[in-house]
This record gives structure tokens, C-alpha cells and sequence, in this order.
């Protein structure tokens, strides 16, 4: 059973591009997984388990994000520095086939590729800085401040590209999340006002990341 994500969800089938509601259902539940175990401190370090995460937010889609994702996953020659304070994650498979498209053979293993990084090179700074460039991706992935992803991919002859857009990543030496217990009450989300506690924490109007043009398509 998959991560309950039921508001960020919102009814939304697809946002109009190459992205299924199941292929980017199955990607956001990675993610908030993930970000959930190292809520609970019990996300594999390279030695041992990370530090449990207190403020770590639950991701939502956003069709922007989708969008530009799609975007730079189609120009070779794109200019990452251009989408800033957003960050992006990106991954290519030589030969894939179309019907290799789908989440576990490709979603799923380029996203483990990323998250690989932390238990193969280990975060090792005591205050959880982000001060190794070798775990770039994983610390988008982990980066606590974030509420909304957008992911895409395309095809060019035999290979494909896979990228997912974050809206803020972590600055050099500022820590990729809060040290601390998982939130159990609304109290505990500080990081953004009237924020809710559900399992991680929500921020406020999360769920109408989606612009209406997209709901239950």
C-alpha cells in the first residue's frame, strides 16, 4: 500500500504531458516514503542510519514543476542555473525502449541511483550540512523545506532521460533538514505557518498546487 497522499492528489489524472497519474503517483510516493523514514531515522547512512528529521515536509505535484521538467529534459544545452532558487535532478539510460518506460523498470531505478548517493559517499557532517557535492542528489531529494516536485522524461532514439524539479534546494553548508523528532502535532511544523502534522509535516494550501485547468483530466 502506498503512502497516504490523499490531498496532495486531488483528483489530478494527468497535467496534460507524457506524465500518467500513475507514473508520477508512483514517483511522489517514492519520495514522501523516503522522506519519511528519515523522519523516523531510519533511512540507511552510509554507516549505520541517518538522523531522525523533525520539520520534514510531505511533497506534493505541481504541473508547473512537471512541466519543466519536461522541459529541460528535452534540451541537452539547458541552463539549470536559469530555474533557481528551484533544483533539479537529473538521469539518462542509454537503451531504454518505450515499453521500458514505466516505474520500476526506469522511474524507480534512476530515483534508487540517486538516493544511493548518501549510503555510498555517507553525510557525515555532525550539524547536517550540505557540504559534499557528491550527495547533490539525494539532498534535493531530502531537502526539508520542500512541498512540491514535478517530474518528466523523454525519448531521443534508444536513450531517455529522466528529471524530476524540486522547488528550493538546499544551500552550500545550510543543513539539508532539521535534526530532531518527527512531528506528532500540528505545533511541531514550524517551518511554514499553519502548517498540519500528517505523518509528515503539510504545509497550508498545499493540495492547490494544482492549477485548475489540470484537476480530473
Amino acid at each position: 500500500m502506498g503512502y497516504s497522499m490523499g490531498l496532495s492528489y486531488y483528483g489530478v489524472k494527468s497535467c496534460g504531458g507524457v506524465m500518467t497519474g500513475e507514473k508520477w503517483e508512483s514517483i511522489l510516493d517514492y519520495h514522501n516514503r523516503m522522506r519519511l523514514l528519515i523522519a523516523h531515522g531510519r533511512e540507511k547512512n552510509h554507516t549505520g542510519k541517518l538522523p531522525a528529521a523533525q520539520n520534514m515536509y510531505e511533497l506534493s505535484w505541481d504541473c508547473d514543476l512537471e512541466k519543466k521538467a519536461e522541459e529541460i529534459a528535452k534540451d541537452e544545452d539547458f541552463d539549470l542555473e536559469s530555474i533557481s532558487p528551484r533544483v533539479a535532478n537529473i538521469a539518462h539510460k542509454a537503451h531504454c525502449k518505450e515499453h521500458e518506460v514505466e516505474y520500476h523498470f526506469f522511474f524507480r531505478k534512476l530515483m534508487e541511483r540517486w538516493r544511493n548517493e548518501v549510503r555510498e559517499y555517507g553525510q557525515t557532517d555532525p550539524k547536517n550540512l550540505y557540504s559534499d557535492d557528491s550527495i547533490e542528489h539525494w539532498a534535493n531529494m531530502a531537502y526539508h523545506k520542500n512541498t512540491r516536485i514535478g517530474c518528466s522524461y523523454h525519448r531521443k532514439g534508444q536513450a531517455a532521460t529522466f528529471v524530476c524539479v524540486y522547488d528550493k534546494g538546499p544551500q552550500w553548508d545550510e543543513p539539508i533538514y532539521e535534526i530532531g523528532k518527527k512531528c506528532k502535532r500540528n505545533e511541531d511544523c514550524t517551518t511554514y505557518k499553519d502548517s498540519k502534522c500528517d505523518m509528515l509535516c503539510v504545509a497550508p494550501k498545499q493540495v492547490m498546487n494544482f492549477n485548475k485547468k489540470y484537476r480530473n483530466r
